[in-house]
């Protein structure tokens, strides 16, 4: 027998065997949540010479020992391994054998220039099918696509999980209906939120097909599962080359998520609230409106994160050695953190302070919470600062929840954001109706459309008094009913106007054809009338 040897060698009737490979994947399996890092196994997928695949198994303290030696897509030399059966319900390859370390395995280093290199068996689209319901195995398969539409994640508390599907085309115009689960979908989902005008190419490493209401599904297998996003290796490059020459030239761009289109829609049929700061400030009705404004800095006195519940995403207490989640009202342990943000903006008419959440700080950052708080472990304050470099300067449509009131009565001194528009084509038709958007929330009634209306209402008698306006009125009709609203109306004339009027006495700019500024016929009182019917009496006798 040679010294080393090929996959399809391999037989259980010896432990001497020598093999040289390269990783092609290499992750660590849990058999609990709880599991401490001594605990669970460490799992290889690996090729040989001839590019066939075998999935390898060992014990995290085998591990601890060789680690330096096994690093994803390295190479090395293994000896002295046990041949076992390919019974494995989720099946990284489709080899009939499995290998395992055990004590006397052995594991060394190995350098070959020439030594292949395949880290990707990719399927198309058309090949995958739904497996039969009578098979307990399943395999995992690695695929490729453009990601065409998503939705936002979905809760499902029955199984104190998260799902998120998203669909992915490839070069011959094939979609798949995919789905991401937990932790995966922090993975993916920062990436499409600030990608989300521009081409998101994914791969989907070690994914497994299966039925999900009667549709074919692509999903994430826990723990094995790999996704890159936008890679540059040359996978990445000759998918790229292939869609550029099926399109014609040139790479479709990410379609919208179901919520970016409900914005589009908003904002080109002129039915999004769209207000100032300082609009937002006067209000005390609860709403919801847009406000576009740009970030000037964020706010110091707390954490951007916070350790989160996984079940319901609120914060998590830590009470002596346990951590607890005051809203469950249950023990949890959980590694992950969310955003919690509050940021200062400004726009023409003023300063306000908003609060951003994890999602929609999330989709400006383009990062986790959880890979920004990691950045701070060795005390730099490095995760800090790519935080505020990714929000800072930023000018963006946010849509904030106007609530002045908490359940205490105590008035709020921020806005909670509920989206964030980072789509371009949503923020080209606003800028295109901005004009018209602001025209179109003024006829809601607010505050201050009324105190700009008494404002500008003034009566005849306060306008002479302050020389800023006149008052002109036809004396030679009288009122009936009809135009007691329209009697009511004072129209101002400002300075520049008054300077060439100021020859003219009460009587000439009566006698004048009427004019009458517009105005809320809700604005119109009876001592308003009753007010001015006197005056044009008594200038008549």
């Amino acid at each position: 027998m040679a010294l080393w040897s090929l996959f399809k060698d391999l037989h259980a009737g010896s432990t001497t065997w020598g093999i040289k490979v390269r990783i092609v994947r290499l992750y660590k399996l849990s058999h609990s949540k709880n599991a401490s890092d001594n605990e669970g196994s460490m799992e290889l997928v690996l090729h040989d010479e001839s590019l066939d695949r075998i999935h390898c198994s060992m014990d995290m303290d085998i591990f601890k020992k060789f680690q330096e030696h096994l690093v994803e897509g390295g190479l090395c030399c293994i000896t002295h391994l046990l041949v076992k059966d390919n019974d494995w319900k989720g099946k990284s390859t489709t080899n009939k054998h499995r290998l395992c370390l055990n004590r006397d395995s052995k594991v060394l280093e190995f350098k070959c220039s020439n030594f292949p290199s395949r880290m990707h068996e990719l399927k198309e689209f058309h090949e995958l099918s739904i497996p039969k319901k009578d098979e307990w195995s399943y395999q995992l398969i690695d695929v490729i696509g453009r990601v065409t539409s998503y939705q936002q994640p979905t809760k499902m508390p029955s199984l104190k999980t998260s799902r998120m599907d998203f669909k992915m085309v490839d070069t011959s115009g094939n979609s798949l209906d995919c789905s991401l689960w937990d932790e995966y979908i922090d993975m993916l989902l920062p990436k499409l939120e600030h990608n989300i005008n521009n081409t998101c190419i994914v791969l989907f490493r070690f994914g497994r097909v299966c039925e999900y209401k009667g549709e074919m599904k692509f999903q994430n297998t826990h723990h094995i599962t790999h996704l890159i996003v936008n890679g540059d290796d040359d996978v990445f490059n000759q998918f790229r080359t292939r869609m550029e020459t099926e399109d014609g030239g040139g790479l479709n761009k990410l379609m919208f998520s179901e919520e970016d289109h409900d914005m589009y829609v908003e904002f080109s049929q002129k039915s999004a609230r769209v207000q100032t700061l300082s609009c937002l400030k006067g209000m005390k009705q609860v709403s919801n409106d847009w406000v576009e404004a740009t970030i000037l800095d964020i706010d110091t006195k707390t954490d951007y994160w916070y350790l989160a519940c996984k079940t319901c995403d609120k914060k998590v207490y830590v009470e002596g050695s346990r951590m607890k989640c005051w809203t469950c009202r249950e023990q949890t342990f959980t590694d992950t953190y969310r955003y919690k943000v509050h940021i200062v903006v400004q726009d023409p008419t003023g300063y306000a302070t908003l609060l951003l959440w994890n999602r929609e700080c999330a989709a400006i950052i383009g990062k986790s919470a959880g890979e920004m708080r990691d950045l701070n472990a060795d005390g730099s304050k490095m995760g800090n600062k790519m935080v505020e470099k990714g929000l800072i300067h930023k000018k963006l449509l946010f849509e904030v929840k106007n609530n002045p009131y908490n359940n205490n009565q105590v008035q709020k001194d921020y806005f909670i954001v509920t989206r964030v528009v980072l789509n371009e084509d949503t923020m080209e038709i606003y800028r295109l109706n901005q004009v018209t958007d602001e025209e179109s929330t003024a006829i809601v009634p607010t505050e201050k459309n009324y105190k700009r209306c008494e404002l500008l209402e003034v009566s005849s008698k306060e306008a002479d008094e302050k020389g800023k306006g006149l008052y002109i009125e036809d004396a030679e009709h009288d009122i009936d009913e009809q135009g007691v609203e329209d009697a009511g109306k004072v129209l101002v004339v400002h300075d520049d106007e008054l300077s060439t009027k100021k020859s003219e006495t009460m009587s000439e700019s009566v006698a004048k054809e009427p004019i009458y500024q517009k105005r809320d016929s809700e604005t119109t009182t009876d001592a308003t009338y009753m007010l001015k019917k006197k005056r044009i009496t008594k200038e008549k006798n």
